[in-house]
């Protein structure tokens, strides 16, 4: 029942999504209603994804990648920033199971031969025919390697009472609870790290492990005792410090190895001692270095396939220039874009100030800048999906949230509610001092280039000192990693990997994103306490989060999602934009997908996820492949 339900609700975000009558692009750019779908008489433009026909194996598939330039990339798969990141991953490691909540939650082994669930314990058994790309075997030592690793990387150890290598092939992983998402932490796992390259490290975290966790009877999980920071601290930094040469120094577990980094491409080619063989010997990765040369590479056929964002004006020549040639799909994402602040700097350490930019956001002018398949996120800032937001609330609840679409006046307020004044047509602080706005962003990305820009320009337009500073994929996410933004365009917390609330706050208060917002930092074993300023009512954010993380209740989930909603939309730690179904942009005619609709969001396992991941899911399937 549980699993018809999870489904039941991913349908209907499907649904309302495509179907919704949230405002969006404008009415030309939304899905399917100007994809010239039908060939041109004389052309070969086929008008379905799977094609049928000879495997040709001669050709080079092109997509693209966000990665450092040489000299500063390295091949440490844990740097988000100058690594092996999250886009070049699915081309090079395997998960233990490719993953996808639609049209139902599933998990298909990978690397896995197979995995039963049971209560709280996961059984994984190990394909026996793995290998790394210097021919050496991948065992269950370095899958325990990469379990130790998580220590110091993800919750994992937080829930698990115990990860035990049983025998050479099998893993039994043995939860504190039964939770809908302990597979989801599991499973999709990328296999990144041999045990002769990080066995040292993976060793002194099972120290730190058996040594410093203890369990909280409060939230009902795992803790790491405060007297072992010193241990996890030195481990971090050895962990930060290894920089191995991405061609040389590193073992793939993947699809492909890496055989060249330019600061213009990646190259990769078929890992020879992948399990299976794949049927495209070769990929091309173009770097996102920026929008303009990111446009100008679409024009010129570069790409076989991309999902990068686009203007809708760029997308109107794109599709007039291939209309004979180019198939496109929407895919589900998940995913939310908006504006991060800093938590911690001023003037956004005031949640009155944080508030009235939030009122300064003008979605309905801003979504018109933004790529096809963009929809309005929710104007409460509560954090949720708006079209999840029916399946995880109760009727009318968002309504009872403050509804912070754009309204100048209000704004104004706020302001001058702590002292704030215009002298001269100009803002200044209570002190009489101007107060010096910086909003950053990806340049490469016109979806946070262009409102962005826009949203510079209409604060100067209210009296306000702004600098727009667009910035270069890694440098943008180390300066937010650093704290030194005031204003972030980018990714906000989302749904993207759990199709859960418990992922957007997991993400905002304990995650990734709670740096980069620059909350307070926890040391280990605290709780995240905030107080709501409107009500001076204290949240403990830590235990609403583990007890959401285990609920399978409705009516519990529910409640404990409506309280971090209530929160979120009160401290306005961010504020969303756009939530997104990106557009999938296929410009070889010879080129075989998985099945779907043209036009369309597309429903299916194979269509889920970033774009590379998609690639590699469809090769293990044997679903992507070129015809002659």
């Amino acid at each position: 029942m549980k699993r018809i339900a999870a489904a039941l609700l991913i349908l209907s975000m499907l649904l309302v999504t495509a179907c919704s009558g949230q405002k969006q692009t404008p009415p030309q750019q939304t899905p399917g209603q100007n994809q010239t779908q039908e060939p041109s008489p004389g052309t070969t433009k086929p008008n379905t994804l799977k094609l049928t026909g000879d495997v040709d194996t001669t050709k080079t598939l092109t997509t693209f990648v966000n990665i450092e330039p040489p000299p500063a990339f390295h091949g440490n798969p844990y740097d988000d920033v100058a690594g092996l990141n999250w886009s070049v991953q699915p081309l090079l490691f395997v998960p233990l199971a490719d993953y996808s909540p639609l049209p139902n939650r599933e998990f298909r082994p990978a690397a896995l031969e197979s995995f039963k669930a049971e209560g709280n314990t996961l059984t994984m058994k190990l394909r026996s025919d793995l290998k790394w790309s210097d021919g050496s075997p991948l065992t269950v030592d370095d899958v325990m390697t990469m379990f130790y690793l998580g220590a110091a990387k993800t919750t994992i150890w937080q829930v698990a009472e115990s990860i035990e290598k049983v025998d050479d092939s099998t893993i039994v992983v043995k939860f504190v609870n039964e939770s809908p998402l302990n597979l989801n932490l599991v499973l999709p796992s990328f296999i990144m790290t041999p045990q002769k390259h990080y066995g040292e490290l993976a060793a002194d975290l099972k120290t730190y492990i058996e040594q410093y966790r203890v369990f909280d009877e409060a939230t009902g999980r795992y803790k790491f005792d405060p007297a072992g920071q010193a241990m996890i601290d030195d481990i971090n930094k050895r962990l930060s410090e290894y920089k191995p040469d991405p061609l040389k120094d590193v073992l793939f577990s993947g699809p492909y190895i890496l055989t060249g980094v330019t600061s213009a491409e990646a190259v990769f080619e078929a890992n020879p001692h992948y399990y299976m063989d794949v049927q495209i010997p070769k990929v091309r990765a173009l770097r996102s270095a920026g929008g303009e040369s990111f446009a100008t590479a679409v024009l010129q056929e570069a790409f076989t396939v991309e999902n990068g964002g686009l203007s809708p004006e760029m997308t109107k020549q794109v599709e007039q220039k291939f209309k004979n040639t180019l198939r496109t799909i929407y895919v589900p994402e998940f995913s939310q874009i908006g504006y991060l602040f800093n938590y911690q700097m001023y003037p956004f350490d005031n949640p009155v100030v944080r508030k009235a930019f939030a009122y300064l956001l003008d979605r309905e002018t801003l979504i018109t800048l933004a790529e096809p398949g963009s929809f309005i996120s929710d104007p409460h800032a509560s954090g949720m999906l708006p079209s999840l937001i029916p399946a995880y609330t109760n009727a009318g609840f968002v309504d009872t949230l403050p509804d912070y679409s754009y309204n100048p006046a209000k704004a104004e307020e706020l302001l001058t509610s702590i002292g704030w004044k215009k002298v001269n047509g100009k803002w200044a602080n209570e002190k009489g001092e101007v107060v010096k706005i910086e909003i950053s962003t990806i340049g490469s990305w016109p979806s946070l280039m262009y409102p962005s820009e826009a949203y510079a320009t209409m604060l100067k337009e209210q009296g306000f000192e702004v600098e727009f500073k667009p910035m270069e994929f890694a440098a943008m996410v180390d300066y937010m990693n650093k704290a030194q933004h005031q204003i972030a365009c980018y990714f906000v917390p989302s749904m993207s990997t759990y199709a859960h609330p418990w992922e957007v706050y997991n993400a905002a208060y304990l995650g990734a994103y709670a740096t980069r917002m620059n909350m307070p930092q926890l040391e280990p074993g605290q709780d995240r306490i905030l107080v709501a300023p409107s009500t001076g009512k204290e949240y403990n954010v830590t235990k609403i989060l583990a007890d959401l993380y285990e609920a399978t209740d409705e009516a519990e989930i529910k409640q404990l999602t409506q309280e971090l909603m209530t929160l979120t939309s009160d401290l306005v730690p961010f504020v969303g934009l756009i939530e997104k179904t990106a557009p999938f942009r296929i410009y070889d005619t010879k080129l075989s997908l998985a099945e779907g609709e043209l036009g369309v969001p597309q429903n299916s396992f194979f269509w889920y996820g970033n774009l590379n991941t998609m690639l590699a899911k469809q090769l293990r399937a044997g679903e992507l492949y070129f015809v002659k």
